[in-house]
């Protein structure tokens, strides 16, 4: 069967002579009272209140309400932040592997400081002459790879920190983009040791 035709809305054509005629033809209270109702009619009504469905209202199973205020929080980062043989290692273009910024790493950088090693190294800015400084060595730490997925994700937080503090503006937002496509992958989990392996590769290049 064909489509049904689109209902129109209906439209009345309105003779002003007449309507002026029949309204010269009332009485004045009559013409009053007509004055009264179309300006009524042409005046734009309130806006009506609506009231809220108790039933919409009850099918709710969290209501702001109800919530606790939350407690302000004072994560391991917020503690601690970025430990200056980080900075160092950062100072002098050597890779930040990421289980240095893990929170298990974070405790030991800042609480067992005078049990670390260290290596001497030779660095040269712009052609300059070699200057002497000591490095964390970072071989006494677990190897990048071999970090968790939440290990991951707390070092992750770290760095944008250290970027949003030691770096432009468009880093921190290159490397944020970068995080967010590797993190939202949808088989994460499953392609786990490829992501970890694909992101060591793009920082340390």
């Amino acid at each position: 069967s064909s489509r049904p035709n689109t209902p129109t809305p209906s439209t009345t054509t309105i003779n002003m002579s007449s309507m002026l005629a029949a309204f010269q033809k009332l009485s004045p209270s009559k013409q009053l009272s007509f004055q009264t109702s179309m300006n009524a009619a042409l005046t734009p009504s309130a806006p009506t209140s609506v009231t809220p469905n108790a039933n919409a209202s009850s099918s709710l199973i969290f209501d702001i309400t109800k919530e606790q205020s939350t407690p302000i929080s004072h994560s391991i980062r917020d503690v601690y932040g970025i430990h200056t043989y980080i900075l160092e290692l950062a100072r002098n273009n050597q890779h930040i592997p990421f289980s240095l910024l893990t929170s298990k790493t974070t405790r030991r950088l800042f609480l067992e400081s005078s049990t670390l090693k260290f290596i001497t190294f030779y660095s040269s800015h712009r052609g300059s002459a070699p200057t002497k400084c000591h490095l964390l060595d970072i071989s006494q730490f677990t190897t990048e790879s071999d970090i968790t997925i939440p290990e991951w994700h707390e070092a992750w937080a770290r760095y944008l920190h250290f970027l949003q503090e030691h770096a432009s503006p468009e880093i921190h937002t290159r490397w944020a983009n970068h995080y967010n496509i590797l993190r939202e992958h949808p088989d994460f989990t499953d392609n786990w040791t490829a992501i970890l392996t694909f992101d060591i590769e793009q920082r340390a290049s």
